[in-house]
């Protein structure tokens, strides 16, 4: 039968329950349980709980979000196989996996890894891992060990590995380019990618680092990209990666099937357009409208332009022509939207507002000098004068709208400017909400060929993500090498090819959320652990924890079963 006992240790009274039998004619112990003081059996009788020493927080849905997405695509078999190494730590693949993680949920820099590792699951999933593994020299050691010639082929294996595993529509795809800014210094010599060019963001102080990307149309799926000097122009990537990019996915082309690639006019080339021509691929491009002045001059009111009738262009009116364009017959698509010619009408005011506040003051400057009343600094001249005004007149039409005249007063150059009405007239009924679009698809409906170039805009909101501070997965950018650099931009572009995928297989399940909520959301299911302080009385025996996940709603349920997260729970 069960009783309890007592053992007396340092003076203090501790309470056992045991259970004894007989066995050869001996009483012998066959369990016995630790119960506590007088004082923890009387709490554990009134319902006092014991309360827990602290509680450790793991973040657990973004993590395992990716992680079960990981295992979908064989991320890390795939990468392993194409870059093996000995069987020592971390594999490159899941040196790869981590930072891709890492990238989409909250992307730190290589020294400050461990800290954000220690804080997730990750902990668990890769058991028995050391902090001096995760540090920023180990990362850099592994990425070593990609070789420039291998990234596109791992990329290559693990994208094909993703699309065997879904049915995504490669109908229609969209490229475009653009860069990324760093604090590389000028007289870092140890890589060439990053250079000063015209900046998207605006600093052009600072070298900066291109990056090229073809995506799908449907689901916004990473499909190839490059990473390049900062200095190349956008239609020379343009016809220097096709070739690259046709290679990879000709044989996707079945028969019976077709891929459209969309871009934009930066990167119209007669050597592109005719690398296109060669293809197996078809294009809808847009034309710039100073090269094709004649259809750009049509009247906004001329009566050719019709309503397309889709729900989805109300606001734009188009014709259709066939022009030679690069050597060949096209389709031409002429647009009329009237919400552009809106937007373009106010900052064309907003430009001749600015432009004539400044050559106001340049004009007074100058009459001031001639009437000696300035009479310090360099004396202005005619050529000094002139290219002033360039200056000012830089934005778009404005030399075109005002015109300047230049006069001499005892060897002082002067001005006099004015707005010109007839040509504001003919641009606002012209080239003002003017976009001309070209294409081979001569079968195509008008609206098709339009819809599929407004299409272009997934592209530009993939490059607003990877550069949005809170979310992005581009910065920080430690690397000064050409090699870690392009590296950076794999394990990048593999973040974007994971987000696509959860976006995609929540909509399945009619989870219909923005990147971002969908990102808060799983960041918001943790695990909590809570561990309790050690009983006197129990000696060597490891500390008692308890596990539990935080309160989840309707959504975070879904979410929590549809990536299997019980799989990686802390055990």
């Amino acid at each position: 039968m069960a009783y309890i006992m007592h053992k007396k240790i340092s003076g203090k009274t501790y309470y056992y329950a045991e259970q004894r039998v007989w066995k050869d004619g001996k009483s012998r112990r066959e369990w016995q349980k630790y119960l506590g003081t007088i004082d923890s059996i009387m709490d554990a009788v009134e319902g006092k709980p014991l309360v827990p020493d602290h509680a450790v927080l793991f973040e657990l849905g973004g993590v395992a979000s990716y992680l079960s997405l990981a295992k979908q695509i064989q991320m890390v078999e795939k990468i392993d196989h194409m870059l093996p190494k000995r069987k020592q730590g971390l594999s490159i693949g899941e040196y790869l996996l981590i930072a891709t993680i890492n990238r989409g949920l909250e992307a730190v820099s290589k020294r400050s890894m461990w800290s954000w590792f220690q804080n997730t699951i990750l902990l668990n999933h890769f058991s028995g891992i050391k902090k001096e593994q995760l540090s920023s020299q180990r990362f850099w050691d592994h990425m070593n060990l990609i070789p420039e010639e291998k990234i596109t082929p791992v990329w290559l294996e693990v994208l094909n590995s993703a699309l065997s595993s879904a049915h995504i529509d490669l109908s229609s795809v969209a490229f475009d380019e653009t860069n990324f800014y760093t604090f590389i210094s000028t007289f870092n010599q140890r890589c060439s990618i990053p250079q000063r060019g015209k900046n998207k963001q605006g600093r052009s102080n600072l070298r900066q680092v291109n990056y090229a990307l073809f995506c799908s149309k449907e689901n916004h799926l990473p499909l190839y990209f490059d990473v390049y000097q900062g200095n190349v122009h956008d239609a020379t990537k343009f016809k220097e990666i096709l070739p690259g990019f046709q290679a990879a996915f000709k044989d996707k082309i079945t028969p019976g099937s077709t891929m459209t690639i969309v871009f934009d006019k930066g990167n119209n080339s007669p050597e592109a357009i005719g690398e296109i021509d060669q293809s197996p691929f078809h294009f809808v491009g847009s034309l710039k409208l100073n090269d094709h002045s004649e259809l750009a001059s049509i009247s906004n009111m001329d009566e050719r332009f019709e309503l397309t009738g889709h729900s989805q262009l109300e606001s734009l009116k188009a014709f259709r022509v066939e022009k030679e364009v690069y050597g060949i017959q096209r389709t031409i698509i002429v647009t009329f939207n009237q919400n552009l010619y809106n937007d373009q009408l106010k900052t064309l005011y907003n430009d001749l507002e600015r432009c004539q506040e400044k050559l106001s003051e340049l004009s007074r400057r100058l009459t001031d000098r001639a009437e000696g009343l300035i009479t310090r600094g360099k004396k202005p001249t005619q050529a000094s004068v002139e290219k002033n005004v360039k200056e000012i007149l830089k934005r778009q039409y404005m030399k075109q709208l005002i015109k300047v005249d230049y006069q001499e007063n005892d060897g002082i150059p002067l001005i006099q400017y004015s707005l010109d009405g007839k040509a504001f007239a003919g641009l606002t009924d012209t080239y003002l909400g003017k976009k001309i679009l070209f294409t081979d698809n001569h079968h195509w409906k008008t609206e098709d060929i339009i819809l599929a170039y407004h299409g272009q805009h997934i592209i530009e909101n993939i490059f607003k993500e990877t550069k949005d501070r809170k979310t992005g997965c581009w910065w920080p950018l430690n690397h000064w090498t050409d090699q870690k650099i392009k590296v950076h931009g794999l394990y990048c572009t593999i973040t974007l090819l994971m987000r696509a995928l959860m976006i995609m297989k929540a909509r399945e399940e009619n989870i219909n959320l923005s990147l971002g909520r969908l990102h808060e959301s799983l960041k918001g299911i943790k695990q909590v652990i809570n561990i309790y302080p050690k009983q006197k009385g129990q000696g060597n025996k490891k500390e008692r924890k308890t596990r539990t996940l935080t309160k989840m709603d309707e959504i975070q349920e879904k979410l929590f079963d549809l990536f299997e997260m019980n799989d990686y729970i802390a055990i």
